[in-house]
């Protein structure tokens, strides 16, 4: 198998090596050797700039809701829905998690289960509509909040999908709202045999069967989405229909997509494609010629006046 040298730098706290996800895939292709001080190449996220070190190709990859920079990145996988050429592979992230994630088994009768959970812990950068949600829905029947965020319950959550097995529903909302947006709210409910209320990319039926949740986008206000909540709660067979229907409607291509994404890649020696290794970019992509030519026409206002 080709060797490569590879080092990952600038992702989270926690990101563990061994169930790296790039490398699980690619490791019956390349014999992967991790070196810090001498990479081929570099893959790093977003929670840091340690990169800058590396003038190594740079694949960028992130689970936020960030668009990557070509101007200091060579390649980059993301959320968002961009044409970049062989540069650029879109991949949400719950396609990564849903490898980690072990789906639990419904009970006898998921339709007696309690109504609804509410899990988060973010509620400074996230979009209001998830809290007035909650508020409003709360109004019908108590909605069990187990997170830091409005928790009601005195519970902290060890296990997501075991908890979120309990429920009817469960409230799926993304902290923004943006096309090709898409963590892994809603696929952590449908692991936990659960039915998403679901608010955020506007693009998410692409992926996702719109016959298995509840799409609050399409809803003109809030309250016509608590409306059809109360409608499926109250109707057993409309409730066991959803809750069978087929729910992702293309994720096996995925893994073939990044294989071939990296294949392009290593097999080609990573071109390095960012603008900073051009004459009159620096490395963190900015045009620092222009700065000096700038610097220069000012001068000669000045000697002319």
């Amino acid at each position: 198998m080709k060797e490569i040298k590879i080092h990952f730098c600038d992702f989270w706290m926690g990101h563990n090596l061994e169930n790296d996800f790039f490398l699980n895939l690619l490791k019956d292709k390349y014999n992967f050797i991790i070196d810090k001080k001498n990479p081929d190449f570099v893959i790093c996220s977003c929670y840091g700039d340690e990169y800058k070190k590396y003038d190594c190709p740079r694949i960028f990859y992130s689970g936020e809701n960030i668009t990557p920079d070509f101007n200091v990145y060579d390649y980059a996988i993301s959320f968002d829905y961009l044409d970049f050429g062989k540069r650029y592979l879109r991949v949400p992230i719950y396609h990564f998690l849903n490898k980690l994630r072990k789906k639990v088994n419904l009970p006898k009768y998921p339709q007696k289960r309690e109504f609804c959970s509410f899990l988060y812990s973010n509620g400074a950068y996230a979009d209001d509509i998830r809290v007035e949600f909650f508020k409003l829905l709360s109004k019908y029947k108590k909605i069990n909040s187990s997170g830091r965020l409005l928790n009601n319950t005195g519970v902290f959550v060890k296990d997501k999908i075991e908890y979120l097995n309990n429920f009817k529903f469960t409230i799926a909302f993304e902290n923004s709202s943006n096309e090709g947006y898409v963590t892994e709210k809603i696929s952590d409910a449908f692991c936990a045999g659960t039915i998403p209320i679901y608010w955020g990319d506007p693009l998410v039926r692409e992926e996702f069967n719109p016959e298995a949740f509840i799409f609050v986008n399409d809803f003109k206000s809030l309250d016509d989405v608590v409306k059809k909540v109360i409608e499926i709660d109250n109707n057993d067979e409309l409730y066991l229909k959803m809750l069978n229907a087929p729910k992702v409607l293309n994720e096996k291509m995925y893994d073939e997509k990044i294989i071939s994404f990296f294949e392009n890649i290593f097999e080609n020696k990573g071109k390095i494609l960012r603008k900073d290794i051009n004459k009159g970019w620096d490395k963190n992509g900015k045009f620092f010629l222009y700065s000096k030519f700038k610097r220069g026409i000012l001068k000669k206002i000045k000697e002319l006046f």
